[in-house]
């Protein structure tokens, strides 16, 4: 979605996987209250408890390993970027750039604070590459896929919306700039352009 990172998703896929080991270790224990409907299903029917929770706990296992898989090692890749998350807590995590970024990351911790506080990461960052070009291009880096990849599938659904089998040969160009632009429009320019002609 709009304003969506690596970061972020880093911490989704591991407040998941989180979420996953708790589940795992309270059907291990017998406990099914994390899933109510489940629980409820299981109090007011005569199905046998023990087979259906070791079924349930030996999915959330494989479904536990699959993540393991499919990302590997993501707790040390969002640590390597704790400094993309919050530049004013210098830690571990910077020394794995080099140093001629690492100097402008400390000067910054104590120049934009508040910006920091008052902006998206991605606004912020930004703003920092005026001050601080290679840094600021540095996070920037990190940051910038998912921002494209958004605009672009914002852009397609707006010309699915837009171009349709009745509309086909129509030039889309002006009416998907219009679509997916975040700047409001000068309505009182319009109207003036627009403006009806004056009687004779």
């Amino acid at each position: 979605g709009k304003e969506s990172h690596i970061l972020k998703l880093y911490d989704k896929v591991q407040g998941f996987t989180k979420k996953l080991k708790l589940w795992e270790r309270k059907c291990d224990e017998g406990d099914v209250s994390c899933f109510p409907l489940l629980n409820a299903h299981l109090a007011t029917t005569a199905v046998a408890r023990g087979p259906v929770v070791k079924l349930v706990q030996a999915h959330l296992s494989k479904l536990c390993t699959d993540f393991s898989h499919y990302f590997q090692d993501i707790e040390n890749k969002s640590e390597r970027l704790d400094w993309v998350r919050n530049p004013f807590i210098v830690s571990e995590s910077s020394n794995s750039l080099p140093a001629m970024l690492q100097e402008p990351l400390m000067e910054l911790s104590s120049d934009l604070k508040m910006a920091y506080a008052e902006k998206s990461l991605t606004e912020f960052w930004c703003d920092v590459e005026k001050e601080y070009p290679e840094l600021g291009k540095h996070a920037l880096i990190e940051l910038m896929p998912f921002d494209s990849t958004y605009l672009c599938e914002v852009t397609f659904s707006a010309l699915t919306h837009i171009k349709t089998k009745q509309r086909n040969r129509l030039d889309v160009e002006t009416s998907l700039v219009t679509a997916v632009s975040t700047l409001p429009p000068e309505l009182s320019k319009l109207m003036k352009d627009k403006q009806a002609q004056v009687s004779h």
